[in-house]
């Protein structure tokens, strides 16, 4: 699916020859996903400073490595810009045994847009107000009960509850979190975990039930939703995050005035407003800083997945 801005404004900012022509977003997750939010929306940014279309491509599949894998391949020259989650970006490195791509060698970290915990959503049919419910439920029921994932974050969270709450449940895997909600949603599977951008206007719908947060403390912009860890799943804290990468070897001076203007899109009180209201947290960083994050989160994965048990696919 694409999406193309509206007719061009008038050039705000232009460094020389760049952009020469439309700029190409390539997102790993479908429509409606946190990732394609945050995409589109620096899309239109980008298209007032630059004043050229922005096209949003959506290539769902494999994890996001297909998205990567075509992002990683494009000429390095400002025109093709990678936005995705840490599921891309670092954690495939953990999961998968082979990728046609390398987050580190492949590509150059430009910023973190947005960050936030996992929230543990279930279908509103489910005999449980609370995670320790759902955990009897559980036990009652060994491989009885479903938890569909769309991303690696989300895959995890729901081997990592097994693990720690002693239980059984069977995977179900998405090419996207929306397509794992909305399953949650309908009933076909029993429980997901998702990003707030995408899960909590489901919860104030009333189409699902969120029964915890996977971060240490209240999270703050969600401060009435307990926990999973004062629940009794011990240490379970898990975040997302959506990242900006540029295929390795954009010039130094096409780089800086892209990531400039990518910075100031995302930092806009109004997008920053919204996403609070989501439950996402603004959060820029210094390509340096992200490159940090990435190798971190390698290991992090490499960690969690030994809890959990699960073996690189």
């Amino acid at each position: 699916m694409a999406a193309t801005s509206a007719v061009a404004a008038p050039s705000l900012v232009r460094a020389d020859s760049f952009p020469n022509g439309s700029i190409r977003i390539l997102v790993p997750f479908g429509p409606g996903s946190a990732t394609d939010q945050a995409a589109r929306n620096v899309a239109d940014g980008l298209h007032r400073i630059f004043g050229v279309p922005v096209v949003v491509e959506n290539k769902p599949g494999a994890n996001g490595a297909i998205a990567a894998d075509l992002a990683a391949k494009s000429k390095p020259d400002g025109q093709t810009i990678f936005v995705c989650s840490n599921t891309a970006a670092a954690s495939n490195v953990a999961l998968m045994k082979t990728l046609p791509y390398d987050p580190l060698r492949d590509f150059d970290p430009v910023t973190i847009i947005g960050k936030a915990p996992v929230f543990m959503m279930v279908n509103p049919k489910i005999e449980a107000s609370t995670a320790q419910e759902f955990v009897a439920l559980a036990k009652r029921q060994p491989g009885k009960i479903n938890f569909g994932s769309g991303s690696s974050s989300t895959r995890i969270s729901g081997e990592l509850l097994k693990a720690k709450a002693g239980i059984d449940m069977v995977h179900v895997p998405y090419k996207s979190t929306p397509l794992a909600l909305q399953d949650t949603m309908s009933g076909h599977v029993q429980m997901c975990f998702t990003d707030p951008v995408t899960g909590l206007p489901q919860v104030k719908a009333g189409t699902v039930r969120c029964l915890g947060v996977g971060n240490r403390g209240r999270y703050k912009l969600t401060p009435d939703i307990p926990t999973l860890i004062e629940q009794g799943i011990p240490d379970f804290e898990l975040m997302t995050w959506t990242g900006v990468l540029f295929p390795k070897g954009v010039p130094a001076s096409v780089f800086k005035t892209l990531r400039d203007a990518i910075v100031k899109t995302i930092t806009e009180p109004g997008y920053v407003e919204r996403q609070a209201v989501g439950g996402s947290e603004i959060a820029p960083t210094t390509p340096q800083e992200m490159r940090q994050i990435q190798i971190a989160e390698i290991q992090l994965y490499r960690d969690m997945m030994k809890v959990a048990g699960i073996e690189p696919e």
